[in-house]
């Protein structure tokens, strides 16, 4: 039996969808005035300001990057610290969230109140450099901007409320056959938790990718700068952009605009490409434990 919609909900939904295309345009607009900026020739630019589309095309800007020996390196250590720290993120979340969610864990709430005091209170900034760089000796080294965000609370309790709504019976029927807790957790519980893994990990790869406060923070070396931080320094200062050329290209009418726009696209965009195909499992991720019935 079909229920027909009345006048208001058929415009209701109208309204709705224009408004959402609307907005949506709206945050689409600015990424693709930058990639028209990008693949603009920089005088165009400065004469007559950004478009919707480019009046002289130039590839001059991706030229320059892809031939820095800097920008291939900030890659490689944005990679490596965003595998690290996600997969490392994602296990050790999971662990904690199952011991919270584990009814047979005396110490559950201790450790839920532990977790959930850290998302209230903070020593500070001070305090946090100081145990960083004084007392744990990691100041120039990588794991300055892997360890700070290995755990995040929130992130943590969404998994528990993932847990929490995974049927009792799976684990009673295990400890039946002789598993114990980690062989619970390894065998039965990841593999049906994969939604909220995948939600977990994508917001992990989102928060180690962009990351660039803790490198400005810890590193000095900048054969070690991450390319967020890179990024970073090429919008404070335009002569960044153009330490960025290669030795033995011409140093004449360098695209530094250009240069800001193109390093924008290329940072963004294993990201963009990643999402659509994490979507199916944020969105389940997102919405399966938050109603349990």
């Amino acid at each position: 039996m079909s229920i027909k919609e009345s006048g208001m909900d058929r415009l209701f939904l109208v309204f709705s969808n224009v408004f959402i295309g609307v907005f949506a345009l709206f945050c689409f607009l600015p990424f693709w005035m930058m990639l028209m900026g990008s693949i603009t020739n920089e005088t165009v630019i400065l004469l007559k300001g950004y478009s919707l589309f480019p009046e002289a095309f130039s590839l001059e800007a991706y030229r320059v990057l892809f031939r820095s020996s800097t920008i291939l390196r900030g890659y490689g250590v944005t990679s490596f610290i965003t595998v690290v720290g996600t997969v490392l993120g994602v296990a050790i979340s999971a662990l904690l969230a199952y011991s919270i969610a584990n009814r047979r864990n005396r110490l559950r709430n201790h450790f839920a109140f532990f977790v959930y005091f850290t998302m209230l209170f903070n020593g500070g900034l001070v305090p946090f450099y100081i145990m960083i760089s004084n007392w744990l000796k990691l100041s120039d080294t990588l794991w300055a901007i892997i360890l700070p965000a290995l755990l995040q609370p929130f992130l943590v309790f969404l998994m528990v409320s993932f847990f929490r709504t995974l049927p009792v019976e799976l684990e009673e029927s295990a400890r039946i056959d002789g598993a114990n807790e980690l062989k619970i957790f390894a065998i039965i519980m990841v593999p049906i938790s994969k939604p909220i893994i995948a939600t977990v990990a994508l917001f992990y790869a989102l928060t180690y990718w962009n990351e660039w406060f803790y490198g400005l923070l810890f590193l000095a070396n900048d054969q070690i700068y991450p390319l967020q931080l890179l990024l970073r320094r090429m919008i404070s200062n335009m002569m960044a952009a153009r330490n960025l050329i290669p030795a033995g290209a011409a140093t004449v009418n360098v695209p530094s605009l250009g240069i800001r726009m193109a390093m924008t696209v290329i940072t963004i965009g294993p990201i963009i490409l990643l999402y659509p195909y994490m979507q199916r499992y944020f969105v389940k991720g997102l919405t399966i434990g938050a109603v349990k019935g």
